[in-house]
This record gives structure tokens, C-alpha cells and sequence, in this order.
């Protein structure tokens, strides 16, 4: 007996497509659409036959979460290793679900093992699991199709090791400084708020005028002690309202705007975006992703959404015919070598190799600047540091010179 099965598919030239298709069994219904030229990226069969008057499909709920890029990383690695070792695809997903490192990536694979069972693809199964990003999907997808998936699996590996290991840097050169600041302004806060007040209640005794920076100092003190829910409270609270507005279009597009403008740290974040961008994209075309789909992907995964707005503009432009080159220098959103590349490339027919180049590159040209971005930094927190210090000591020692002065 038929049964009616809803499908989400992309054709030939990237478009999203859905609607329904009768068939025996889902690994009939995946067939029927291969057979059409679609790639398949969700195939849900419906709660009762066409016989029985069921016409409703039931989606079946993503599992929860998202994996990690680390967690991807060795998935796509593990699962490549098996597959060209000849293991298949159920028995690869089973011994990984075996031996997954958490209970989500244990579930994900349990899932993804029960709808290739069942005769969907591997990208569709994927998918349906809610946990892989879209370029992870639609590389999956272009892997099925051209018959290439343990290299394109390789491929990921590849970009996701990367991925991780350029945010670790980055993160790495971030949080030294972060950590400082704060310490420094925890123990001056603790200095203020504790310390100097009674320091200054034994001065007063002595009835010497206290300086005016000892004042303020110990006026602050005081409003710390006795309005303490202003002080923690007043920053909590604009920091959660600028949260609120960073998560809206408008307030990420301003974030996002005024990083890359930053005298240092713009140029900084410029290197790493062109780093993803070109690795992304070149995974992408060498997998066989369409190109419109492809720079798609690319908006979602740049991490800054007024480098993704170009993008739109480059999309368009190339769905008018005009290459990728052209439309990318006229958005003015990546430096002229990287156009230039780019249009050395498309006009060679090696556009994938050139992308790879420019990302190694950038990779390059960022592990300099995290090297710049970090001896820039240190001394502008010593100095901080420095500053801070000489307050606190300032406010403590004049008052003291001043009471040897009176004696």
C-alpha cells in the first residue's frame, strides 16, 4: 500500500523545493526524488496512508542542541576514515554513537543511524537531527550526489580543525588582557569600597584636611557601601538592555559596522572574516555546491553581518550573470587583493585553489596580528594597571604626608 511522504529537496541549481510524492517506503520515496534530479534534504512520512484519509505529514523533532566545531571536526574525520575503509554507513554511525564523548552527539548519531536505516540520505538524515550547521548539510549533500562523500567529509575535518583552531587563538590573545582588567579592577574596587574608608575615618581624627583626591576616593567608598545595589545593580542592568540590542538586526549591524572600523582591532577582525569566507567557499565549490548556494552558506558562517549584507550584494550579482570577482570589488567589503584573486581565479577556471591560497595566506597575516594585537595590548593594560595604582596610592599617601607635615 502507497503511503504519501512530505520532502524538502534542493535542484540542480541550489532552490529549495518541498511538497509531497507517494510511495512504498521512504527509501522508495527517496529514489523517486533522486531519480527527479533532487537532493533530497528531508523526507517525513505522514501519520496514516493516502487509504485511511491521512494527508499529514509528521516532522519528526530535532534532537536539541547544536554540536560543537570540535565535535564536528571529529566526526567528519571518523566518519571519512570509515567510509574509505569500506565500512558502511549504518555500521559507521553506530560504532560512533558507541563512542560518542557526550549525550547529545550520542543522540544525534542514534537519530541520524535510525533515518539512514529507514533509507534516507545521509545529508537528509543529517539534517533532521537540528544539530549540524547548513554548510555541513549541504557539503554532505554535494558529496552524495558526486559519489565523492569521504573526501568531502575529509575536506570538513579539515575546515572545522582549522576553524577551531583560529578561534582558539583568537580567544587566546583576548583573554589575557580581559583577565588582568578585571583583576585590577576587582582589588581597586575592593581597595575603595573597604580599605580606604577606615584608613580615612583614623585620618579625620587627627583633624587634618584630607586632599581632594582622597575625598573623592572616599566619597565613592561610601556610596559603594551604603548604595551597593546601585553599583551592581545599574550595570547589570544596561549591560542586559545593550545584550537585548545587540541581538536585534539593527544593533548587531552597528556592532559589527563600527568593529571593522577600529583603528587595530578592525583590520584584526577583516583577516579573520577573509579566512573564513575563503576557506568556507572553497570547501564549498570543491564539494560541488552550487555557487549561489554556496555564497549563501558563506553570509551565515562570516560571523559579521555587515560583511554578510555584501555578500547579499554579491549574490545577486552573480545570479545576474556577473561572476563573483566583479560584483565583490563593487561591494567594497574585502581588500583589493582579495578581488583580484578572485578574479585571477574565475578567469583561470581555479577558482577553488586560489581561495585556498588566500586563506593560507590570511591565516598567516592573522597569526601576525595576534602577535601585534598582543604586544599592543599589554602595555595599554600596564598602563591601566599603572594608573589605577597611582590613584589609590595617591589618595592613601597625601593625606599622610600632610598629618607628618602637621606634626
Amino acid at each position: 500500500m502507497e503511503r504519501v511522504f512530505t520532502y524538502r529537496a534542493r535542484d540542480a541549481e541550489g532552490r529549495l523545493t518541498q511538497g509531497t510524492i507517494r510511495a512504498a517506503d521512504e527509501a522508495a520515496a527517496a529514489e523517486l526524488l533522486r531519480a527527479q534530479g533532487l537532493f533530497v534534504t528531508g523526507l517525513f512520512g505522514a501519520e496514516k496512508s493516502e487509504a485511511e484519509g491521512g494527508t499529514r505529514a509528521a516532522a519528526r523533532p530535532s534532537v536539541g542542541g547544536r554540536l560543537k566545531v570540535q565535535n564536528l571536526a571529529r566526526l567528519s574525520r571518523h566518519l571519512s576514515v570509515m567510509i574509505q575503509a569500506g565500512v558502511g554507513l549504518s555500521a559507521a554511525l553506530h560504532t560512533l554513537a558507541s563512542q560518542a564523548e557526550n549525550k547529545l552527539e550520542k543522540r544525534v548519531l542514534e537519530a541520524a543511524k535510525a533515518r539512514v536505516d529507514a533509507g534516507n540520505p545521509l545529508a537528509g538524515a543529517l539534517a533532521e537531527t537540528g544539530a549540524f550547521p547548513p554548510l555541513f548539510i549541504h557539503m554532505v549533500e554535494a558529496g552524495e550526489v558526486t559519489g565523492r562523500l569521504d573526501e568531502v567529509l575529509a575536506r570538513l575535518a579539515d575546515y572545522y580543525e582549522k576553524d577551531h583552531d583560529l578561534r582558539q587563538r583568537v580567544k587566546g590573545a583576548l583573554t589575557y588582557p580581559a583577565v588582568v582588567a578585571s583583576f585590577a579592577v576587582i582589588v581597586v574596587g575592593v581597595l575603595i569600597t573597604f580599605v580606604i574608608p577606615r584608613f580615612v575615618e583614623v585620618l579625620s581624627q587627627s583633624d587634618v584636611p584630607l586632599p581632594r583626591i582622597t575625598q573623592i576616593v572616599f566619597g565613592v567608598g561610601k556610596f559603594a557601601q551604603t548604595r551597593w545595589y546601585v553599583v551592581l545593580g545599574v550595570p547589570a542592568l544596561i549591560a542586559v538592555a545593550v545584550g537585548y540590542w545587540l541581538r536585534t538586526d539593527r544593533g548587531r549591524y552597528w556592532y559589527d559596522s563600527t568593529v571593522l572600523r577600529l583603528p587595530v582591532i578592525g583590520r584584526f577582525m577583516e583577516k579573520v572574516i577573509v579566512v573564513r569566507f575563503a576557506q568556507t567557499l572553497a570547501s564549498l565549490v570543491v564539494a560541488g555546491v552550487p555557487i549561489l548556494q554556496s555564497l549563501e552558506i558563506v553570509e551565515k558562517v562570516v560571523g559579521n553581518s555587515h560583511i554578510a549584507m555584501g555578500l547579499r550584494q554579491v549574490r545577486s550579482g552573480v545570479r545576474e550573470g556577473a561572476g563573483i570577482a566583479l560584483p565583490l570589488a563593487q561591494a567594497g567589503i574585502f581588500p583589493l587583493v582579495v578581488t583580484q584573486m578572485m578574479a585571477v581565479g574565475e578567469e583561470g577556471g581555479a577558482l577553488d585553489s586560489l581561495l585556498t591560497k588566500l586563506a593560507g595566506f590570511y591565516e598567516q597575516e592573522v597569526d601576525r596580528g595576534i602577535k601585534s594585537l598582543t604586544s599592543l595590548i599589554e602595555p595599554v593594560v600596564i598602563v591601566f594597571l599603572g594608573l589605577c595604582v597611582a590613584f589609590v596610592a595617591a589618595s592613601v599617601i597625601l593625606p599622610v604626608f600632610r598629618m607628618v607635615q602637621v606634626v
